[in-house]
């Protein structure tokens, strides 16, 4: 029993069947059949550069070139024609007109001359030379004479008006410094003096206050978008805080703190 059970449990490559000796068929595959255009592949196509018998580069013209039809000597040729000769400018170096030619160039018989000395004292030449030149006179320039001028003597125009100018800003800081002065001697029949318990309540009550609205500000700035009645809102605490903040300056200075009547 076991050993039929080892049996069934081999692979089938494993087993001994005399059938595994007979060949076997391969199944048929049905294969789709070729593609084939339904254009000419023999004819030319149209608007191409790859054209028969031409290369892809270089002159259209591609007959084979004749090998005894060479270029000989004194032979034009179809792209340098020969110039006649009537046409021909004589060649000259000298382009621009009017101007001398230059020097030739010294042949190789021509040779410099040589070994040539001076006994001439080139120091003391130049000593005794600088003794006996004259020295040159330098020029004089006339200084010109102030005291003779047009405006000697004259106040310029531009300090006149600058004191004008000082005089104008004069009169108006005396201005403001007498209305100045009449309100300051008004003001104790006008105003009264706030008491330092009504001064530090009335400090108190605008620091609680602005607290209140320092802290919607701060929730309403979390958004990040400020757009229509969220950003009316947010201008309207701005100016609050701002307003606040003057009062509590004024409360919180140093001196008397005036209450008008009026």
């Amino acid at each position: 029993m076991s050993s039929f059970k080892i049996y069934q449990d081999a692979p089938n490559h494993e087993l001994e069947n005399i059938y595994n000796l007979l060949p076997k068929t391969k199944p048929k595959v049905d294969k789709t059949p070729m593609y084939r255009s339904k254009h000419n592949p023999l004819k030319p196509i149209k608007y191409s550069t790859l054209k028969q018998n031409a290369p892809s580069l270089g002159k259209k013209d591609f007959s084979k070139p004749d090998p005894n039809k060479f270029l000989r000597a004194s032979t034009p040729s179809k792209r340098n024609p020969l110039k006649p000769i009537g046409n021909i400018k004589g060649f000259s170096y000298n382009k621009v007109p009017g101007l001398p030619k230059k020097a030739p160039v010294p042949t190789k018989d021509e040779r410099p001359v040589m070994s040539l000395h001076t006994e001439k004292n080139f120091i003391t030449a130049n000593a005794v030379e600088a003794i006996l030149t004259v020295p040159q006179a330098p020029e004089v320039k006339e200084s010109p004479d102030y005291l003779k001028k047009d405006d000697y003597g004259k106040v310029p125009t531009y300090l006149a008006q600058v004191k004008d100018e000082i005089k104008q800003e004069n009169e108006l800081i005396d201005q403001f410094v007498a209305q100045q002065m009449m309100e300051y001697e008004d003001a104790p029949e006008l105003c009264d003096e706030m008491d330092e318990a009504e001064r530090a309540e009335l400090t108190e009550k605008l620091k609680n206050k602005w607290d209140a609205v320092n802290k919607k500000y701060q929730v309403l700035c979390m958004h990040t978008m400020f757009e229509g009645h969220s950003k009316m809102k947010k201008e309207n605490f701005e100016k609050e805080l701002d307003g606040i903040e003057a009062d509590l300056e004024k409360l919180t200075t140093n001196g008397p703190v005036l209450v008008s009547h009026v």
